[in-house]
C-alpha cells in the first residue's frame, strides 16, 4: 500500500496515544483524516484537545454508516476488536484495515526487531534497548510499551534499531509487517474475554513471524508446548532458549547464562551479577542475548560478549515487576502489580525463596484461575484477596487461608497480621487493575505507598 495514494483515513478508536498519533501523523501527510470513538466528546475532550484542527471527529458512535464517506483506508486502534460491526463493514467493502503498526511500517528504515508474548514483552524490550545503546547502537523504542510506533518511525535511518514491543491486538491487522528478528516469549491464556480461544489469540501472536524470510531470525521459547510444536510454516531461522533444555540456542544451568556460539556453548551471563530476580526474568535475558547476537550475525559484526554481559548487569530493572520495594519486621515486600496473568504470577511464585503471602485479584480476564492452586502448594502461606474477583477466588481457593481486603491498605495490614518473620508479601494480582484503578502502574504505587505508611506508622497492623 502507497500511503500517497490516499486522500482519505478513518481512525477507529482515539485511546490516549495510538489514536492522537495516527490521526496526527495521517493530517501531517496531507490526508483528509476522521477519528470515531465510542466515548462521548465530553469523556474524551482532553485527549481532543491534543488533536490537530484539521481531523474530524465522530464521537458517541460507531456505526458502520460513516463508511459511506469514502474512506480509503481505516486504521484500527489496538483497543478496539476488529469484531464490531464497523470493521466488519469496512472488511466487506474491501476497504483496507491495518495497524498503527503496519502504518508506521512504511516509513521505518533500518533493522526492526519485534517482541510479543503473554508476559514479559515490556521488560525485555526496555533490557534490550538498555544494552544496546551502551554498545553503541541507534536505537529507537516503540509500540505496546507505550510510545506509539508512528512518533518515532520518521526518526529512524539506515543505521536504526527500532525495538517494538507488540500486543496481540497489534499483531491483529498486520499484513506487510516484517521484523528481522522477532520473538514470541510464551504464550498463556490471556485475553479471552476478547478471543474465542487459545487458539485464536495463539494465531493473532504467530503473525510476528508470517512474513519473515530465510535470512531472519524466530527466537522461541522452547519450554512453552505451543510455541516448540507449532514451528511449520515458519520460514525465518528458528532460536530457542530454555530453562531445561541444554540443547537450545541458549539455555540456564541454574548460575550461568550458556549461549551457542557457532558449534559451541560459552558461558556469557551470570545471574548473580544481575539487578533483574525471578525465573521468568532469566526466560527474558536469554530471549535478549538471542535477538542481540541474531543482530550482530546479520550486521555481520563480531559480538563482545562481555560489553554484552556488562549491559545486562546494569539494567535496573522496570517498576512494578518483581520489584523489591523494602522490608518491614523482616517481611520483604514484592510489587509485582504488571502480573495480570496467571503465568507471570506462577513464574513469581516460583522465584521466590520460602513462603509468600500473596495479595491476588482484580478484574478478571477470562482464564481458568483454577490453574493457579497448583503453583501456591507448599510456598504461599495466605492469600490476601482485592477487588471485583473476591467472592469468586475466595470459593477458588479455599484450601488456602484467604482474607477479603476492601483496599490496597487494608490487604497490606492484613498480610502482616497473616505472615511470619522472613515471609515475602507479594503483590502478584493476576487481574486486571481496572476495578480499582486507571492502571497496574496506579496499582502498584498505591501498594508501594502503603508500604511507606506502614514503615511511617500511619498504617497499623497489630
Amino acid at each position: 500500500m502507497d500511503i500517497i495514494k490516499i486522500d482519505k483515513a478513518l481512525v477507529v478508536g482515539l485511546g490516549y496515544r495510538t489514536g492522537p498519533a495516527v490521526s496526527n501523523f495521517l493530517v501531517s501527510k496531507g490526508i483528509d483524516t476522521s477519528v470515531t470513538d465510542i466515548k462521548d466528546e465530553k469523556e474524551l475532550y482532553p485527549i481532543i484537545a491534543g488533536l490537530d484542527e484539521k481531523v474530524e471527529i465522530y464521537a458517541g458512535s460507531q456505526e458502520p454508516e460513516i463508511l459511506d464517506r469514502g474512506f480509503d483506508i481505516v486504521v484500527l486502534s489496538p483497543g478496539v476488536p476488529k469484531k464490531i460491526p464497523l470493521i466488519r463493514e469496512a472488511l466487506r467493502r474491501k476497504i483496507p484495515v491495518i495497524s498503527e503498526i503496519e502504518l508506521a511500517y512504511m516509513f521505518i528504515k533500518g533493522d526492526i526487531i519485534a517482541i510479543t508474548g503473554t508476559d514479559g514483552k515490556t521488560t525485555t524490550t526496555s533490557l534490550m534497548g538498555h544494552v544496546l545503546e551502551e554498545l553503541g547502537f541507534h536505537v529507537l523504542v516503540g509500540g505496546n510499551i507505550g510510545k506509539p510506533l508512528i512518533s518515532i518511525a520518521e526518526k529512524t535511518g539506515s543505521d536504526s534499531v527500532t525495538l517494538i514491543e507488540l500486543s496481540s491486538f497489534q499483531l491483529e491487522t498486520v499484513k506487510n509487517f516484517r521484523p528481522h528478528i522477532s520473538a514470541i516469549l510464551n504464550v498463556t491464556p490471556d485475553h479471552l474475554d476478547r478471543y474465542d480461544d487459545m487458539n485464536e489469540y495463539f494465531e493473532a501472536k504467530l503473525r510476528i513471524t508470517m512474513n519473515q524470510r530465510s535470512h531472519d531470525f524466530y527466537i522461541y521459547n522452547r519450554d512453552d508446548p505451543m510455541l516448540a510444536e507449532n514451528l511449520n510454516g515458519i520460514k525465518a531461522q528458528k532460536l530457542s532458549f530454555s530453562l531445561k533444555d541444554k540443547s537450545a540456542a541458549a539455555y540456564y544451568d541454574g548460575a550461568v547464562v550458556h549461549l551457542k556460539d557457532e558449534d559451541k556453548y560459552i558461558e556469557v551471563i551470570d545471574a548473580h551479577k544481575m539487578q533483574l530476580t525471578g525465573l521468568h526474568n532469566i526466560q527474558n535475558v536469554m530471549a535478549a542475548l538471542l535477538m542481540i547476537r541474531s543482530l550482530y550475525k546479520k550486521k555481520k559484526f563480531n559480538a563482545d560478549f562481555k560489553g554484552i554481559a556488562e549491559g545486562f548487569y546494569r539494567f535496573p530493572g522496570l517498576e512494578h515487576r518483581m520489584e523489591n520495594i523494602g522490608t518491614f519486621k523482616e517481611r520483604h515486600f514484592i510489587n509485582d502489580s504488571k502480573a495480570t496473568t496467571i503465568g507471570s504470577v506462577k513464574m513469581a511464585i516460583e522465584s521466590i525463596k520460602g513462603n509468600c503471602i500473596l495479595i491476588l485479584g482484580g478484574k478478571r480476564k477470562g482464564d481458568d484461575y483454577s490453574r493457579l492452586a497448583e503453583s501456591m502448594n507448599g510456598k504461599v502461606r495466605s492469600v490476601i484477596l482485592i477487588g471485583e474477583s473476591k467472592d469468586e477466588f475466595m470459593k477458588l481457593f479455599n484450601k488456602y487461608n484467604c482474607v477479603a481486603a476492601e483496599s490496597i491498605d487494608d490487604a497490606v495490614i492484613k498480610a502482616m497480621q497473616e505472615s511470619s518473620e522472613g515471609d515475602v508479601i507479594l503483590l502478584s494480582p493476576a487481574c486486571a487493575s481496572f476495578d480499582m484503578f486507571k492502571s497496574y502502574e496506579e496499582r502498584g504505587a498505591a501498594f508501594k505507598e502503603s508500604f511507606k505508611k506502614l514503615v511511617k506508622g500511619d498504617l497499623s497492623c497489630t
